[in-house]
């Protein structure tokens, strides 16, 4: 069958490029541009991990291509090793989903970019990439199909380094194969070298990479990460095995740490920097075939932190000390790594800030109560552009804070380095009370509704000073017709009848269940003849202008505010303090 030989436009995640670039493609077959004749976009990234691979694939190899190398994205144990294989193969990385149906991505690439004569090599098992695979390809008419897998991750990546028989072998990898940052981060720089990448478990290295160091007598092994992840039992192991050998371990105290003490080793002039997510294997491992070519590093960052760690910030600082200003890409979406990060690699590089420089200072926001006691703070925590937090001195304006009104307040803060304003939010609201106290009444009783709402009314708002005493019928006064009570149902002797103000009983009632609540002195409280319903059993306050009043004392050292709320059927008190 016909198969398109060149492709005349790199497509890459344009939403995410500066620009849309057209890339001629290389006249000769399989050819492989070297970086610098590359064009440079700002991301090689799809919408997917998938498309991501297959936009890095294009961007490094965009011509007619002899090989092509298949790897699961979905686990990353057998494909740790294969960037080796790639660079060796001048292959790209095409990463596939559970089922060819699902990895179109990969199949167009191969379609328009492998000569039909060319090989695809799958790595890893057909439990990981199903025989279904090798089906398309034969129909789509490729017949040089080579499965690279053994019987496990182990046994694959001796099977990988194996397929590297005709180079010479004079320095390996050990890289765990139970986590994939170590191993991707020295992979561009094994791949260019050629150090075949071989995985290991914690405890003991596995027989098969026993055998294969044993047959190569490497004159030096690389072990990548802490005795977290390959221990010292699995290093003797190895000198053992090879006593003329120098064994170096390069570890950090974390997967970033590690990985910019890696691209220090290898990489101390780097034309270019990549930069990819530490907490996903995908965009890496299809990124290494890129970096790979100039011995460039791909630096993780952690997305989740918002800017740089701190590692890599130090990192892209000692750059600008040596005068060193490579290009910033990445491999992966803003998801992964997001603009705010790019643009601090590049300010780093570039000298306008530093690691310690203050990258953000988050917008504050407090509530406090009206006339709570409230000083604005006198420091505001920053991130700094290595991700680490401290404490900085700020100064307000305007300079302090008042809260004697209920509302929203703005404060600016001016921060000494820091070229944007802080803004703290304040926000003073009611008074949580000290107590509360509903009761529930019939709204079709007008006349006792209105009655409810008249007294409740004339409550609201009233204060008492520390060690005031308060009479219900000196603050309602007296319920007559000129005041606006109405008749209704009214409690005399042991029957019910009509009369002025029938329901203020309610009112005395639920005030007084807010007074017991807030442990305030009840100097007077007279109980209803007749049961009612509105309150447990003792514990109403029945009140007679002027015979039965109810009393209480405000035995607290703060002011209190009375407020009463009285919606469609429900009535309620509250007991606040009132500070100002």
């Amino acid at each position: 069958m016909n198969k398109k030989r060149i492709i005349p436009i790199l497509f890459l995640c344009s939403s995410l490029l500066v620009g849309n670039p057209t890339f001629a493609a290389a006249d000769e077959p399989n050819a492989v541009l070297h970086p610098q004749q590359l064009p440079s976009p700002v991301r090689l990234a799809g919408q997917t991990k998938f498309e991501t691979s297959k936009a890095i694939s294009e961007y490094s190899h965009q011509g007619t291509v002899n090989n092509v190398i298949l790897a699961t994205g979905n686990e990353f144990a057998d494909a740790l090793s294969a960037s080796v294989l790639a660079y060796a193969k001048e292959a790209p990385i095409l990463l596939v989903d559970s089922s060819a149906e699902k990895s179109k991505d990969a199949f167009d690439y191969v379609n328009q970019h492998l000569y039909s004569s060319g090989t695809v090599y799958i790595i890893g098992g057909e439990g990981i990439i199903g025989t279904e695979f090798e089906e398309k390809l034969n129909d789509q008419g490729y017949g040089n199909i080579i499965r690279i897998a053994g019987l496990d991750r182990y046994d694959t990546s001796y099977r990988i380094a194996d397929v590297l028989d005709n180079m010479p072998v004079s320095t390996v990898v050990i890289s765990s194969g139970e986590q994939y940052s170590d191993a991707l981060s020295i992979s561009s720089f094994a791949a260019g070298n050629g150090w075949p990448i071989l995985l290991t478990t914690h405890e003991a290295l596995p027989e098969v990479i026993k055998g294969y160091l044993l047959e190569k007598k490497p004159e030096k092994v690389y072990i990548t990460g802490g005795i977290g992840v390959i221990s010292l039992d699995v290093q003797s192991q190895i000198q053992n095995l090879l006593p003329q050998a120098h064994i170096q371990r390069l570890m950090g105290e974390s997967r970033f740490d590690t990985n910019v003490l890696l691209a220090q080793t290898f990489a101390p002039n780097p034309s270019k920097v990549y930069l990819a997510t530490g907490y996903g294997f995908a965009d890496a491992l299809a990124g290494t075939t890129v970096a790979a070519i100039d011995g460039n590093p791909i630096i993780f960052i952690d997305p989740t932190l918002g800017t740089l760690p701190k590692a890599a910030a130090h990192y892209f600082t000692e750059l600008y000390a040596n005068n060193l200003n490579p290009e910033i890409l990445s491999f992966g979406g803003s998801g992964v790594v997001s603009d705010e990060m790019m643009n601090s690699a590049k300010e780093l590089l570039s000298g306008t800030v530093g690691e310690t420089s203050i990258y953000s200072i988050a917008d504050v926001a407090v509530t406090v109560a009206q006339g709570q006691d409230f000083t604005l703070p006198t420091k505001v925590r920053a991130k700094l552009y290595n991700s680490v937090s401290i404490e900085v001195p700020v100064q307000w304006t305007p300079p302090k804070a008042d809260t004697s009104k209920i509302g929203t307040y703005v404060f600016l803060g001016a921060v000494d380095g820091y070229n944007k304003a802080v803004k703290l939010n304040l926000t003073v609201k009611e008074p949580l009370p000290i107590a509360q106290y509903t009761t529930k009444f019939d709204p079709t009783l007008i006349n006792r509704t209105e009655n409810i709402r008249l007294a409740a009314r004339v409550l609201d708002g009233k204060l008492l000073s520390p060690g005031e005493r308060f009479s219900f019928n000196e603050s309602v006064g007296q319920r007559t017709a000129n005041a606006g009570y109405k008749e209704a149902m009214i409690i005399e002797g042991d029957v019910f009848t009509p009369g002025l103000g029938g329901g203020v009983c309610q009112v005395s009632s639920t005030l007084y269940n807010a007074v017991l609540l807030a442990n305030l002195d009840i100097i007077e409280r007279h109980p209803h003849s007749l049961p009612i319903s509105y309150v447990p059993p003792g514990r109403d306050a029945t009140v007679a202008y002027p015979s039965l009043d109810f009393k209480f004392k405000n035995n607290t050292t703060s002011r209190l505010l009375i407020h009463s709320i009285v919606s469609e059927n429900t009535l309620t008190f509250q007991i606040l303090k009132n500070e100002f």
